[in-house]
């Protein structure tokens, strides 16, 4: 059985845009992509708040990617394909865009290059998901220069992962952030993120 491991933040958890309890289980994005695979163990990994590369010290757990994705590694070794969804933190808190996208390249590498510890395991493939633009709503930190930031966060990881040679999916082609909170996702949109992803992973994966 081959194995996937989507690492990212809320919107891989599966906040609610509605500040309400997580979606139910089958809405999730990497649970709807589990059930559109056969012969796939899909494993989730979102954690809230979770950053590509930044570390939040105010945070009551640590929220850098970097950080925590060589143990993710190991932890659920061996592995055929790493999803990583993560960037939406970075944008909203304000990091440097081009911080940000240096954060995604820096887990592409991890994922690349980490010695895995175990004889005879393969490096996995990594997959980069593009978060969804976030839209506008009623939230006072979600200003026009927040939402041109997060289009030009979208264009500049794209560009990105073009340069490093690592395949992308843009969640923004098949979903779109709520209205309600500007980020998050409603179970629709989520599972739609799940249905886009089948195809794609079938094709990384190969037979």
């Amino acid at each position: 059985m081959k194995t996937v491991l989507c690492f990212g933040d809320s919107l891989t958890w599966g906040s609610r845009p509605d500040g309400g309890a997580r979606h139910k289980f089958e809405d999730r994005w990497p649970n709807v992509l589990q059930a559109g695979l056969e012969g796939v163990n899909v494993i989730s990994d979102g954690l809230r708040g979770r950053t590509t590369a930044m570390d939040q010290h105010a945070s009551p757990g640590n929220m850098n990617g970097a950080a925590l994705l060589p143990s993710a590694l190991h932890t659920h070794a061996p592995l055929d394909l790493v999803i990583i969804s993560l960037g939406a933190n970075d944008v909203y808190w304000g990091f440097p865009l081009r911080r940000a996208v240096r954060g995604l390249e820096h887990l592409a590498e991890i994922v690349r290059r980490h010695p895995m510890r175990v004889p005879d395991i393969a490096q996995p493939k990594v997959l980069l998901v593009i978060p969804q633009v976030l839209v506008p709503c009623d939230d006072p930190h979600v200003t026009a220069e927040l939402l041109a930031a997060s289009r030009q966060f979208s264009a500049l990881a794209k560009a990105k992962a073009d340069d490093i040679g690592v395949p992308w999916f843009d969640a923004g082609s098949v979903a779109q952030s709520s209205p309600i909170d500007g980020i998050h996702l409603d179970a629709e949109n989520t599972r739609a993120i799940g249905q886009g992803l089948v195809p794609v992973v079938q094709e990384l994966l190969g037979p």
